[in-house]
């Protein structure tokens, strides 16, 4: 493997390499879903229970989440696992804003076209916390602080399967090999959000899967995470602001 580790036509790592990867990916994500199953209510940081140690358990967790993909990903390739981050250029500032602007109209589009033929989902982790609550503020920039760790966790949970289905269909010599790692990185991105959107499978999959071919496309045309990155958390932040002021 070459410096080019975000590169998709250049990037070819081995089984084993790849088996790391994903099942860090596959690790982490359960440990991102672990504490839902049964957690006292002390720990859950939310509107109704905006303790300290309530935070600071969601911070671990999240922490956790990105951080043993980033350990992953550092063991199956040494060092240059870095080279899936380098500093923004200008350029890639204004792509950003491009990325960002197309990822929002797509996302209106798409749930819309989802609502109407799957019904309506609450789909939204903000959704309890309004201009009444007390300390709004406060709880919102927590809110996104912990989110923008989970968000950087998000993107290599669909960055990687990207990656490597689209080495794969490569390797197997199938027409579209990008396409591949696409349908495969949007399914798996949709599939995750499940409980979030009540577990309705149309809406996820109609209602999501655009949404992440355009971060996706935001990727693979830098060969930088920070990209896709900043786009979702942009996405995620309008979002729920959009949301918290519409509250009364």
């Amino acid at each position: 493997m070459n410096n080019s580790f975000t590169n998709i036509n250049s990037t070819k790592l081995t089984f084993k390499q790849w088996l790391i990867i994903l099942g860090s990916n596959l690790l982490a994500y359960c440990c991102l879903m672990m504490p839902g199953i049964q957690i006292p209510d002390f720990l859950i940081f939310d509107e109704n229970h905006p303790t300290f140690v309530s935070g600071i358990f969601q911070i671990l967790i999240v922490a956790l989440f990105l951080g043993i993909q980033i350990l992953g990903v550092q063991l199956a390739t040494g060092n240059r696992w870095h080279f899936l981050f380098h500093g923004l250029k200008a350029k890639e500032w204004l792509w950003v804003l491009a990325f960002f602007i197309l990822a929002y109209i797509i996302s209106v589009l798409s749930g819309m076209i989802a609502q109407k033929l799957f019904g309506s989902v609450s789909g939204n982790a903000a959704a309890g916390l309004t201009m009444k609550t007390p300390h709004v503020w406060l709880i919102f920039f927590y809110q996104r602080f912990s989110s923008a760790i989970q968000i950087l966790g998000e993107e290599f949970l669909a960055t990687m399967p990207l990656l490597a289905v689209t080495q794969l269909a490569t390797s197997a010599k199938l027409p579209y090999p990008l396409l591949w790692g696409n349908i495969a990185s949007t399914l798996i991105f949709a599939l995750l959000h499940l409980s979030t959107y009540d577990y309705n499978l149309g809406y996820v999959i109609l209602g999501l899967a655009f949404t992440r071919l355009v971060l996706n496309w935001a990727f693979t045309k830098t060969h930088n995470i920070w990209v896709s990155f900043l786009v979702h958390f942009l996405f995620d932040t309008l979002s729920f602001l959009i949301l918290l002021l519409a509250t009364k």
